[in-house]
């Protein structure tokens, strides 16, 4: 498990993730897992992305292992959504609808919110400016206004907010209260014990796949533990995960293919281990490095070989 407590905050990454999922409708509509990217480019800002980020956000994906191209001279033209990815794609998508979890970060949301328009002595009278905060929305999915006024009304009942609501049911004039000002400072506080009633101070996005990630939303005080290190380990099954998908294309010699094979094996066996030793990973992604460079398919092993490097870097 990783935490990616920051990277989850991080608008590249929330970037990413949409676009993979983007990726992934496409290629349901296409019927198939390799689809043209033209779509991409011509329509991708009526879906929210953002279009001239495409090449970068390309091959982020495929370093994590979500996405697999080859670029000709002329650019990207066609992506592949590996089964990490669709896997990926469908929890995202999943996670930044379900109803209990928009609602509790709406909450925390709001009144951060509130809490920053008291302090820049602003009065706003309706949520118009939220809706436009990075706030305004929940992993990428913008809030809607019965979810706004439903919380509003929550916010206010509980004594967190203060606000006036006409008889058409709007929360006009809403204002932070000194209740509100404690949570939101309590919340802030690392390993702070206390959550008020409703509320969410982590918010989990786990992706359930190979190298399970965890983003910790709104977590200061979030820590994850292995014996190795939890960011080590998932470098190390992100390694077996795309090695074990793209070995039928690299190219490997076929007398090596085998030694292949079982080192995929003896990796994901360590990795997975109660508590793997870093030596023997280390030493089986130097042989990974070393089949890989056989492949004679240059931009799969390239990429490949980049991410195991980096997971030898990342061991120290």
């Amino acid at each position: 498990m990783i935490d990616l407590e920051d990277a989850a905050k991080s608008p590249s990454t929330l970037r990413q993730v949409h676009l993979l999922g983007e990726i992934y409708r496409l290629s349901v509509g296409w019927k198939r897992r390799q689809i043209p990217t033209a779509d991409l480019y011509n329509e991708g800002q009526d879906w929210g992305i953002d279009v001239s980020a495409l090449r970068s956000d390309f091959t982020a994906l495929m370093a994590a292992g979500w996405l697999y191209f080859e670029a000709s001279a002329g650019g990207v033209d066609e992506i592949l959504i590996t089964q990490e990815g669709i896997d990926v794609a469908l929890e995202y998508q999943a996670k930044r609808s379900t109803p209990r979890q928009r609602a509790s970060s709406l909450k925390t949301a709001l009144l951060n919110w509130l809490y920053d328009q008291y302090l820049a002595g602003e009065e706003p009278k309706d949520f118009a400016s939220f809706r436009a905060d990075s706030g305004g929305s929940y992993l990428g999915l913008a809030y809607t206004d019965d979810e706004i006024t439903r919380t509003a009304k929550w916010l206010k009942d509980k004594g967190y907010i203060q606000a006036w609501t006409p008889i058409n049911g709007e929360v006009m004039s809403p204002r932070v209260t000194a209740s509100g000002m404690h949570i939101v400072e309590l919340t802030e506080s690392a390993g702070s014990a206390a959550t008020p009633e409703g509320m969410i101070v982590n918010n989990n996005f786990n992706i359930r796949d190979s190298h399970s990630m965890n983003f910790a939303l709104n977590s200061p005080g979030a820590v994850q533990s292995n014996t190795l290190n939890a960011a080590q380990v998932d470098e190390a099954r992100k390694v077996v995960t795309a090695f074990r998908q793209m070995l039928p294309i690299l190219g490997v010699p076929e007398d090596s293919h085998d030694k292949a094979v079982q080192v995929i094996a003896d990796l994901e066996e360590e990795a997975s281990a109660p508590e793997p030793k870093q030596n023997r990973v280390k030493n089986l992604l130097f042989k990974s490095l070393e089949l890989i460079a056989l492949g004679t398919a240059g931009g799969a092993a390239d990429a490949l070989g980049a991410m195991t490097q980096s997971a030898i870097d990342g061991l120290g």
